[in-house]
């Protein structure tokens, strides 16, 4: 079975092989997925990377491997078809398309427990369908969770990236206004509607005019921050008194620096949100629900599941250097 596996953090390209690895058998109450996609993520390079919140199992073995050390599969979506049931699993059944969020999806066999995929519904590709499992279920956890009012306002840093566009959309249903932020005036372009206003900036410095620049600057409820650093910092500064500041993303690789004032003074509330934590929260009911909601919105075309490209395992790098590229417009998926 092929996987993309590493024996050690570091980059990606550098670090990542295709393996030959034996095939997962399904245990009790799991199901094993033939897979076909998966996105790559952010959270996946960060994995690789060892920067991610969650460790490395270097416990696998390949044919001809030395006794020094195994390998860990990178990736934590996909989509596929269920091909074999464990003992005591009643679905779903062989023939079955689900989408899966699991570590290791970055091979083509995948056991998880059956209650853990979710059957893909008539109308969404398997292109959208490998993508449905982290950014949907984030973007609306995140908007329900801010709670903002209709004509609040919401800035968002990496404004132009899939979850970006998903957290817009969602947010503008409920009448709140979004200030993304984006670099290019292509990007802004693409964004601009009814109850969203681009903002572009080349800098963290200019960040707190272009907002004013929009009539908006005091007025912003909450920032949804994907990039830390001093873009981060900047879109602290925007926000109005008792105004909520999310982290979900460390893109920059940088601290936010955090006047005491802002928290004291200025009464500003900060948190981070991380979707596995955020999960594990959620009761059967609510999980039910909300999985009925992400599917719902992928069927009647929830912007941010566009595909900007596809490479089979094998041409992994390329992939790689397509998902690096600026300007980039969609997911780039890994097939086969």
């Amino acid at each position: 079975m092929r996987a993309l596996a590493f024996r050690g953090y570091g980059d990606p390209s550098r670090v990542l092989r295709l393996t030959d690895l034996p095939r997962p058998e399904p245990g009790p109450g799991e199901v094993r997925v033939r897979l076909s996609a998966r996105p790559i993520n952010p959270s996946d390079l960060l994995f690789v990377q060892g920067s991610y919140g969650r460790d490395a199992r270097f416990t696998l073995r390949a044919d001809g491997d030395a006794l020094d050390g195994g390998w860990a599969v990178a990736g934590f979506e996909g989509a596929g078809t269920v091909d074999a049931l464990g003992p005591g699993t009643r679905g779903p059944m062989p023939g079955t398309r689900v989408a899966v969020s699991a570590t290791g999806t970055w091979q083509e066999h995948v056991c998880v427990p059956g209650t853990s995929v979710i059957p893909v519904q008539p109308g969404v590709s398997t292109e959208a369908a490998c993508q449905l499992t982290v950014n949907p279920f984030t973007a609306h956890l995140l908007v329900r969770d801010l709670a903002l009012d209709p004509d609040d306002t919401l800035l968002l840093t990496a404004g132009a990236s899939a979850l970006s566009r998903m957290v817009i959309h969602l947010a503008n249903e409920r009448g709140v206004r979004c200030l993304p932020i984006v670099r290019h005036r292509e990007q802004a372009r693409a964004l601009a509607r009814p109850g969203t206003r681009p903002v572009t900036v080349c800098s963290a410095d200019a960040l707190t005019d272009a907002v004013r620049d929009t009539g908006d600057h005091g007025r912003v409820g909450a920032v949804l921050d994907a990039v830390g650093g001093a873009l981060g910092a900047a879109a602290l500064r925007c926000l109005r008194p008792a105004g909520q500041f999310v982290s979900y993303g460390m893109l920059s690789g940088c601290p936010i620096p955090v006047r005491p004032d802002d928290l004291v003074f200025r009464q500003v509330r900060m948190c981070g949100f991380w979707l596995p934590a955020r999960m594990e929260r959620l009761d059967e009911r609510e999980l039910t629900s909300l999985t009925q909601q992400v599917q719902e919105a992928a069927v009647s075309g929830l912007p941010g599941l566009e595909v900007a490209g596809s490479c089979d395992l094998a041409d992994f790098r390329a992939a790689l250097e397509h998902t690096m590229r600026p300007g980039r417009d969609g997911k780039v998926v890994l097939t086969g």
